[in-house]
């Protein structure tokens, strides 16, 4: 999925295109296109698909903090996702067939008709791991933390120094400037670890 995203990134492309290049597989428009129109990543007009805002805000964090700024994205937009995660963080470890029983129990809890079958369990689950939220140990399943968390802290980590409790960096490194506070007369600024993860994630609300 983050090669067909980089793709359309540098340039509008024809679903032809895509399956051509084998980034796109499917009926009709394809199962990648489908599901990233529906998460408001990318739009189709007359065959040719391109990026909305939220799909090259996306790409332009993806730059800096790496793929798991997936994570945010289908977190926020995916609610099923969101379930399990928060299924798998309820627990130390779990097996996947009880995983897929817990997610559907909370599931028909908020709605007797929803459903998750197998094969979309097994892809939010393969995601998920694939993102480095969790791990996996034969057929167990443990969460492993945030990984947007990790990914912003590293970032920081990389452009910043850390003084004591508080963490600075240079201007042109503030992930979001509403987390950050000047600080003169260096010109660094101190950033809030907490603060821009909520920042990055409200970034992928729906409204």
């Amino acid at each position: 999925m983050d090669s067909y995203v980089i793709h359309v990134a540098k340039n509008a492309v024809s679903l032809k295109e895509l399956r051509e290049a084998g980034l796109e597989f499917g009926r009709g428009r394809g199962d990648i296109t489908r599901f990233l129109e529906r998460l408001g990543v990318v739009e189709v007009a007359d065959g040719v698909v391109r990026l909305t805002g939220l799909g090259m805000r996306l790409v332009s964090l993806r730059e800096l903090i790496g793929v798991s700024v997936y994570y945010a994205l289908f977190y926020q937009r995916v609610p099923q996702f969101k379930l399990l995660m928060e299924v798998l963080r309820e627990r130390s470890a779990v097996e996947r067939e009880e995983l897929y029983k817990l997610v559907n129990g909370k599931l028909s809890e908020l709605s007797p008709t929803a459903w998750l079958n197998k094969v979309a369990f097994r892809t939010l689950l393969q995601l998920a791991e694939e993102l480095g939220a969790v791990d996996r140990d034969g057929g167990s399943y443990r969460y492993l933390g945030d990984p947007v968390e990790r990914a912003v802290a590293t970032y920081y980590g990389r452009h910043g120094v850390k003084i004591g409790q508080s963490l600075y960096v240079p201007p042109d490194k503030v992930l979001t400037r509403e987390c950050g506070r000047e600080k003169p007369p260096q010109g660094l600024y101190e950033v809030d670890l907490r603060c821009t993860v909520w920042s990055l994630y409200s970034i992928f609300a729906t409204t």
